[in-house]
C-alpha cells in the first residue's frame, strides 16, 4: 500500500511538473516600452522618435508583476522601445539612442541585469529587432524620416545579422520593410507598402512573408483591402496573426487591433476585440489561448491587459504604472524557437530565375466576359531608382501559358502581360525580387490566392531560357533546363 502510494505521488507530481512546463499558470517576466505619462510630444526627427518620445525606456517586470519590481534596460539612453525577447529567455533586444541627435541602433540586454550592448552601426539607423533560430539579429534600416512616405528614395529594408558578423540585406522591394516577427515555419512575417494605382491612387501597407534568406517574397494577407496604415504583427498561440490599423494620416499606427487567420489570411480578417473600443498601441502572445494588451482605459495610463478576446471590457490590468504609459508588453520568458530554413541561394550567381505556370489564369476580367485576352508575351520591369522603371525585355508565352526566364538578382522587378499588338493587358509594379540562385515560380499573373496550379510540367522548361540583364547588350538565352 505504502509503494502504492509513493508511486501516485510521484505521478501527481509528474505531472503538475509537466502541467507547469507546458502552461504556467503565474505571470512570467514582462519586457516593456514605458514613456513618461503625461508628457509633452516633443519634434521628432525619424519615425521612432515619433513613437518612442525622449524618455521611453524598456524595462523588464519580474513576478510578482508590480511597478517597484521593474528593472530598466536601457538605462543611459536617450529614448528606447521595441523589445524582442530572446528564445531562452535570458535576453532582450531593443531599439535606442543614445543622445538626442543620434542615431538609432539595436540594443542587447540581460533580463536580469547588466548595462546594454549596442548590436548594429547602421549608417541610417535601425529598429524593430527581431530574431531568427540561429541568433541573427533580423532589423529594418535605415529609420525614415519624419514626413517621408513609407516608398521614400531611402525605404528602409530587412538585415540580418550574426552576433559580431557584418549584415546581410534579406529585402529589396521599393515598398521598404519593417516590423518583422517570426512564424513558426521559420519565415519572416513583415510590413510593407504597395505600389500606388493608376494615376497615383492612395495604396496603404500590407504583409508580406519572407524565407530567412529573403527568398520568395510573398504576399500574405491584406494587399487588397482599403488602403490604411498597419504596424507590429504578432503570431497568437491560437493560429491568428494580430496587427494594429489606422487611418493614413496618423503619425503612428495606434487605435484598432484586427487580426487574420494562418490558415487563410486572405479571407479572415476580423476585429480581435470586437467588445471593447479602447485605443490599442500593442498587442502579443501570453500562454496557450490569452494575448497581452497594451491601452488606454478612461484617461488612466496605459497598462497592460491579458485578455482572451472574449471581453466587453478592459478590466483590472495586469501590469501598471501611473507615472508611465505602457507602450509596448512582451512576454520574456523563454517560448518555442521556430523551425529553421535551408538556404537555396548561390552567392556565386548574379541572377535568378521566375517560372509562370499560366500567365492567362487571372482574376482580372473584362467586364462581362469569363476569359481574359490571350497573353503573348510578357515584358519584364525593373525598379532601377524610385518612380524609374526600365524594361529588360520581352518573353515570349507558350501555347500553354507558362514563361520563364533569367534576371537579375536583388533588383526590383515588375511585369507586364501584352498581348499580340503589344498593348498591356496587366501590369505587376516592381515589388518582387529574386535572390541569387533563386528559382521562384507563380500560378498565374494576378491569380487567385491560396491556389495550387495544376500538376503538369509547363512547356516554358523544356524552351531556351532567356537571360535578362541590365546591361545594353542583347539578351543572352539558356537552353532547356
Amino acid at each position: 500500500m505504502r509503494g502504492e502510494l509513493i508511486c501516485c505521488a510521484t505521478l501527481l507530481c509528474g505531472l503538475a511538473a509537466l502541467g507547469a512546463d507546458e502552461a504556467p499558470a503565474s505571470p512570467g517576466p514582462l519586457a516593456l516600452t514605458q514613456a513618461p505619462h503625461g508628457a509633452s510630444a516633443a519634434a521628432a526627427g525619424d519615425r521612432l522618435d515619433r513613437i518612442y518620445g525622449p524618455g521611453s525606456r524598456v524595462v523588464v517586470a519580474l513576478p510578482p508583476l508590480s511597478a517597484g519590481k521593474a528593472s530598466v534596460l536601457s538605462e543611459g539612453l536617450y529614448a528606447a522601445g521595441g523589445p524582442a525577447a530572446s528564445y531562452d529567455g535570458e535576453r532582450v533586444y531593443f531599439a535606442g539612442k543614445a543622445r538626442a541627435d543620434g542615431l538609432w541602433q539595436v540594443y542587447e540586454a540581460g533580463v536580469n541585469g547588466g548595462p546594454a550592448r549596442v548590436v548594429t552601426a547602421m549608417p541610417g539607423g535601425a529598429g524593430s529587432p527581431a530574431l531568427l533560430p540561429d541568433g541573427s539579429v533580423v532589423f529594418a534600416s535605415p529609420v525614415p524620416k519624419e514626413g517621408n512616405s513609407p516608398r521614400s528614395p531611402t525605404p528602409p529594408q530587412l538585415y540580418a545579422q550574426l552576433p559580431g558578423a557584418k549584415p546581410r540585406q534579406l529585402t529589396f522591394g521599393l515598398g521598404g520593410a519593417a516590423d518583422p516577427t517570426l512564424l513558426p515555419d521559420g519565415r519572416i512575417l513583415f510590413v510593407s507598402a504597395l505600389s500606388p494605382g493608376p494615376a497615383g491612387l492612395a495604396r496603404g501597407l500590407s504583409l508580406f512573408t519572407i524565407n530567412n534568406d529573403g527568398t520568395e517574397i510573398t504576399g500574405f494577407a491584406c494587399q487588397h483591402d482599403p488602403p490604411a496604415l498597419l504596424a507590429r504583427p504578432q503570431l497568437l498561440r491560437d493560429g491568428r496573426v494580430a496587427f494594429l490599423t489606422a487611418p493614413l494620416d496618423r503619425a503612428v499606427v495606434e487605435g484598432t487591433a484586427e487580426c487574420v487567420r494562418m490558415a487563410r489570411p486572405y479571407l479572415s480578417r476580423a476585429k480581435l476585440l470586437p467588445g471593447i473600443g479602447a485605443d490599442v498601441s500593442s498587442v502579443g502572445p501570453e500562454g496557450d489561448t490569452d494575448f497581452l494588451v497594451c491601452a488606454a482605459n478612461a484617461g488612466a495610463a496605459r497598462a497592460v491587459y491579458r485578455l482572451n478576446g472574449s471581453e466587453e471590457k478592459l478590466g483590472a490590468p495586469w501590469f501598471a504604472d501611473p507615472r508611465w504609459d505602457c507602450l509596448e508588453a512582451v512576454s520574456a520568458r523563454a517560448h518555442p524557437r521556430p523551425m529553421g530554413r535551408i538556404s537555396t541561394m548561390d552567392l556565386a550567381k548574379k541572377t535568378g530565375q521566375i517560372l509562370c505556370m499560366d500567365v492567362n489564369d487571372t482574376t482580372y476580367r473584362e467586364a462581362g466576359s469569363a476569359a481574359g485576352p490571350t497573353t503573348a508575351r510578357i515584358r519584364v520591369l525593373a525598379a532601377v531608382s524610385p518612380g524609374a522603371c526600365r524594361s529588360l525585355g520581352e518573353v515570349p508565352v507558350q501555347s500553354d501559358g507558362s514563361v520563364m526566364a533569367e534576371i537579375p538578382a536583388d533588383l526590383p522587378i515588375g511585369f507586364e502581360a501584352l498581348d499580340a499588338q503589344g498593348r498591356v493587358l496587366r501590369r505587376v509594379e516592381p515589388i518582387l525580387w529574386v535572390r541569387p540562385g533563386e528559382n521562384r515560380s507563380c500560378v498565374g499573373c494576378h491569380a487567385a490566392h491560396n491556389r495550387a496550379p495544376h500538376n503538369h510540367r509547363p512547356l516554358a522548361v523544356y524552351a531556351t531560357v532567356p537571360c535578362l540583364s541590365l546591361d545594353p547588350e542583347p539578351a543572352k538565352a539558356k537552353g532547356p533546363q
